[in-house]
């Protein structure tokens, strides 16, 4: 059973027979491909991905590659997920917003493992794994993905498109801005703020607040560089076009 605010439980029965897009061709798409049809939450139509010679994962589902295929497959969808990871938040939130203003729904998908206390309030688009921990009075935004054994302590403020990698550990009261990335394994100690775009690396122990757009690696931790996260966006697509 999964243990989860009561709009999630809402969510998941209302959208049993959805019509999904499936934005993501890659380890993340293909992941959560397999929990929508674990859950049953609906059939994924089309898998969209413009890379060239993707080594394609198997799905029943369409491959498409263009904006003018999202727009043709329109007709067949109600809902979509974007299934992009890594430290690409910035361009994973950008895409949700995209897909929504042509009128699809944000599908949130939270593994039966996974627990969130029901005092925290969260966003649209949660991805949330095996044993990936939401402590009390959180504040989780939209487009997050808290991958397998990461936990976000008590009173947290999480921003939109931020990943929290596998088994990282947030400590309470810790606020991280819209699209930072925490490594796996690292670790955020208390009352700290980690900057928007910000890249903890693997590993790391955060004993102070780190600025928007710095990279962080060691133990403790330390500025490597900057890093200009909106740029990630032409990687995947230019959504002007949609």
């Amino acid at each position: 059973m999964i243990d989860v605010p009561h709009y999630i439980f809402v969510e998941i029965i209302a959208l049993s027979k959805r019509k999904i897009l499936l934005w993501g061709g890659r380890s993340q798409a293909r992941i959560l491909h397999e929990m929508i049809d674990e859950y049953s939450i609906g059939v994924v139509q089309c898998v969209f991905d413009a890379t060239p010679n993707l080594e394609k994962f198997d799905t029943s589902a369409m491959w498409i590659g263009t904006a003018k295929d999202i727009k043709q497959c329109l007709p067949e969808l109600d809902s979509f997920v974007v299934g992009i990871g890594g430290e690409f938040g910035y361009a994973r939130n950008a895409i949700s917003e995209a897909l929504s203003k042509l009128d699809l729904e944000s599908i949130s998908l939270v593994h039966a493992k996974a627990y969130i206390d029901r005092s925290s309030d969260i966003g649209y688009g949660l991805q949330m794994m095996p044993g990936a921990i939401v402590h009390k009075y959180c504040r989780i935004g939209n487009n997050v993905i808290l991958n397998t054994g990461s936990t976000v302590d008590h009173e947290c403020d999480v921003g939109h498109g931020v990943h929290v990698m596998g088994s990282a550990a947030i400590a309470g009261r810790v606020r991280i801005g819209m699209y930072a990335t925490i490594g796996t394994n690292a670790t955020v100690l208390p009352d700290l703020v980690i900057g928007e775009g910000a890249f903890v690396g693997a590993g790391a122990v955060v004993t102070k607040s780190v600025e928007p757009y710095s990279v962080v690696v060691g133990v403790p931790a330390r500025h490597l560089k900057y890093r200009d996260n909106k740029a990630e966006l032409g990687v995947f697509h230019d959504l002007r076009k949609l």
